[in-house]
């Protein structure tokens, strides 16, 4: 892990994004995080996220988010070493949407944490991963399903992100071939609707009450059928609902 985070530091730009993305596989195993966290990974690859190539990039953002995902210490140093900031400088840096993945599931990540997702909503950040969800592809879909899951925290942004057509797109994604887009669809919806007036919105969706009702076929398996039951639950006042 030294031998490589040197090269992250000093190599070559190759080297460097070669380096990070034998980083990013490594970082996956939880036994090796006390050796990344006592050679000051975090900084260096925060470094190299501000400085290496789009690849380099990638995996540095890649290796991140596999040592913070369940440490919320880690996810406020690097909000404090301004991860902000550096997503929306990459974000729009590249071309590819597919590239867009690991900086997703960052969000997804840190808005996990209550003393962060409000700095990603004042950064326009709904906005943002609204607009990935209708994408071509299904990675980025997955990924920023379950950062609006993450991001409708409070009565406030689940309005702003009806408002902004996550309804349609997340009704869409019920309807994908993949049973993990179904349900992380189902989940973000299932607390979307929560506001009332995303419910207005989801009752105009035209295949809405449909694609929620096949995802409870027993045919349909792998998927938590808690979520599209919320989400019926929700509708159940409505009478012109209730008889569809």
């Amino acid at each position: 892990v030294s031998s490589l985070l040197e090269i992250c530091n000093d190599g070559t730009p190759n080297s460097q994004a070669m380096a990070a993305g034998v980083l990013r596989i490594l970082s996956v195993y939880p036994e090796i995080k006390e050796n990344f966290i006592e050679e000051n990974a975090v900084m260096i690859l925060l470094g190299l996220w501000n400085s290496g190539t789009i690849l380099a990039q990638e995996n540095a953002i890649g290796c991140l988010n596999n040592l913070v995902v369940k440490d919320d210490n880690l996810k406020l140093l690097i909000a404090r070493e301004g991860v902000i900031e550096s997503m929306k400088n990459y974000w729009d840096s590249i071309n590819s949407v597919q590239n867009l993945e690991v900086a997703i599931v960052m969000i997804q990540i840190l808005a996990s944490c209550p003393l962060i997702v409000e700095n990603l909503v004042a950064d326009g950040f709904l906005n943002r991963v609204a607009g990935v969800l209708s994408c071509g592809v299904l990675g980025c879909r997955i990924a920023a399903a379950k950062a609006v899951y993450e991001l409708s925290y409070n009565t406030k942004t689940r309005k702003e992100l009806g408002e902004i057509g996550c309804i349609s797109a997340l009704v869409r994604m019920m309807d994908g071939k993949a049973v993990e887009e179904k349900e992380v669809a189902a989940k973000a919806l299932s607390r979307l609707m929560a506001f009332p007036g995303n419910r207005r919105i989801f009752k105009k969706e035209e295949k809405g009450i449909v694609s929620a009702v096949q995802l409870l076929d027993p045919l349909v398996q792998n998927l938590d059928k808690k979520y599209p039951v919320l989400i019926l639950i929700s509708l159940v006042h409505s009478k012109k609902c209730r008889k569809q």
